[in-house]
């Protein structure tokens, strides 16, 4: 079974998929989370056509994958695995590519679309992107002070977590690339990122990534306030690094 979330309006689109996981949840179904870092089309594989001893579902949440051409292009293979399996595929990206769409139809999967519907001007007051400047230049109190300011204003914090989970893996692609073009990113975005990315030391970047998505596992599946938790993980990814002190 597959179920595919797809639209920029990503408020929308993350309480769907709450909606979903805890109506899952509530079924004893076990729920699993795959992102660009975790995605493996191999383990994919194992899990559609896995069988428990007990009976019991399995539900797997794919998201991330969009930007990734290679990992977009495996994603779609596994259409018909997903789609003929008894177990629940969801994915969720903010757009997908026609074919990628096309396929999934043909193949009788659940689509839902979130279009972002525009917005008064005084709702967009707040500038994310100086929050994910700021933790990516690991300037510590300036990224609280700003989360902080950011929460006061009403932006929700799933959509904080999505932002800072972006700069997290430009920086960890800009800091494993040796060159721009290896990085797939802009030159700008590239130099930016590569400079900031020598304020974290070697597994930093890819352990923040991890906790990112475990706590927006945790979020979705435990029920914790998912605005306290990260604004601890983002003081404690931000502590001074000693080794590069």
């Amino acid at each position: 079974m597959l179920t595919v979330l797809v639209g920029t309006d990503s408020l929308a689109r993350a309480k769907r998929l709450e909606a979903l996981s805890l109506g899952l949840k509530k079924n004893g179904t076990e729920i699993q989370s795959y992102n660009d870092v975790t995605f493996d089309p191999e383990a994919m594989r194992m899990i559609a056509g896995s069988t428990s001893l007990f009976g019991g579902a399995t539900a797997v949440i794919i998201s991330g994958l969009g930007d990734n051409a290679d990992k977009r292009d495996q994603l779609e293979k596994l259409i018909p695995v997903f789609t003929e399996s008894p177990h629940q595929f969801i994915i969720s990206e903010n757009a997908l590519l026609a074919p990628f769409m096309k396929k999934a139809a043909a193949k009788g999967a659940a689509i839902e679309e979130f279009d972002q519907k525009a917005k008064p001007k005084k709702a967009e007051a707040f500038n994310v992107f100086l929050l994910t400047d700021a933790f990516s230049d690991r300037k510590r109190s300036v990224a609280w002070s700003l989360y902080r300011a950011a929460i006061d204003q009403g932006v929700e914090p799933r959509e904080l977590h999505g932002k800072i989970f972006w700069a997290v893996k430009t920086l960890l692609v800009a800091q494993t690339a040796k060159t721009v073009g290896e990085s797939g990113l802009n030159p700008f975005v590239y130099g930016k990122a590569k400079r900031a990315s020598a304020k974290f030391a070697p597994g930093e970047l890819e352990t923040t990534a991890f906790e990112l998505t475990t706590l927006f596992h945790e979020a979705l599946v435990s029920g914790i306030e998912l605005e306290t938790a990260l604004e601890a993980l983002i003081l404690r990814a931000l502590g001074k690094n000693a080794a590069i002190a």
